[in-house]
């Protein structure tokens, strides 16, 4: 069997007590296409058996940072980008799965299109089993259409999916203090400073939905940090009343979108457009 090749990429992962869906992660990324330059986990203090799992696996690509103690979510990534030597940093978290071809594809892509600097895709969202398919994403793939997102105070990008310029994510580092809307935050500041994204149309990454994973719960706290990062870094300002409607759009979408009970989905639906039927229909519609 031939070697795969290595390519010019470091995958980045901040892990905190994932410690059961760990090997799942990195088998999906050992069965890839290619292989990547480096896969820098940082382990922020699990409690779990994370630390034994990571143990069992002896990769020449494979970097595991412990931390001590709980420092962050965005102070692990920053720890694991100080470290990137790969030319494209790809972001994902250590309870999700990527597609066989996610880092050929989106490696491909960024060198051979020079004009980019961040490519990102659409997901699979999947309960527990990879084989419990809940839904899928529908995030615009132009330039134009990410960005006039982001100018909304809305994602254009989902952060597990991207892979970027590594000297992007040197420059504009992860801030904690906003979390849990800090890739809102930081790939805004990207394209304020200039970088130009894009996405390709394919299912790259499965994202997995459980009791720990923030696409499970959304607070209002998060929407109004998401309004508050847009007003700061686009010079917009944002009514507490568009903020809430907005907030109870995406609350009531999450729900139809991941409960099993057909009646009860279809009530928060109607809930979601009701708030917002120009959001809601054109989530459902793409997602269809």
């Amino acid at each position: 069997m031939s070697r795969k090749e290595i390519v010019d990429v470091s995958i980045v992962c901040a892990n905190y007590n994932n410690g059961k869906f760990l090997l799942e992660f990195i088998d999906s990324i050992v069965a890839s296409s290619v292989v990547p330059r480096q896969l820098l986990i940082v382990d922020d203090g699990s409690t779990d058996s994370s630390l034994q799992v990571l143990e069992k696996f002896s990769l020449p690509f494979l970097n595991v940072i412990v931390l001590s103690k709980n420092q962050g979510f965005a102070n692990a990534l920053n720890t694991a980008i100080k470290k990137a030597k790969g030319k494209y940093v790809l972001r994902i978290d250590p309870d999700d799965i990527i597609e066989k071809t996610r880092i050929e594809e989106q490696y491909r892509f960024l060198e051979t299109h020079e004009e980019i600097d961040i490519i990102g895709s659409n997901v699979k969202y999947f309960s527990e089993n990879i084989n419990h398919i809940v839904g899928s994403s529908n995030f615009p793939m132009d330039h134009e259409g990410i960005i006039k997102k982001y100018k909304k105070g809305e994602h254009g990008l989902l952060h597990g999916t991207v892979m970027a310029k590594t000297v992007l994510f040197k420059d504009n580092i992860y801030k904690q203090e906003n979390v849990p809307a800090e890739d809102y935050d930081i790939f805004s500041r990207m394209i304020i400073n200039g970088a130009r994204p894009s996405s390709i149309d394919k299912i790259l990454t499965y994202v997995r939905i459980h009791g720990g994973s923030v696409s499970n719960d959304l607070p209002f706290s998060t929407v109004k940090k998401t309004y508050y990062l847009r007003d700061k870094i686009f010079k917009t300002k944002t009514s507490r009343f568009v903020v809430l409607v907005n907030f109870l759009c995406l609350k009531f979408y999450r729900k139809y979108y991941f409960e099993n009970n057909f009646l009860l989905s279809g009530v928060y639906l109607v809930v979601s457009v009701i708030f917002r039927p120009d959001k809601a229909l054109r989530k459902v519609i793409g997602a269809l």
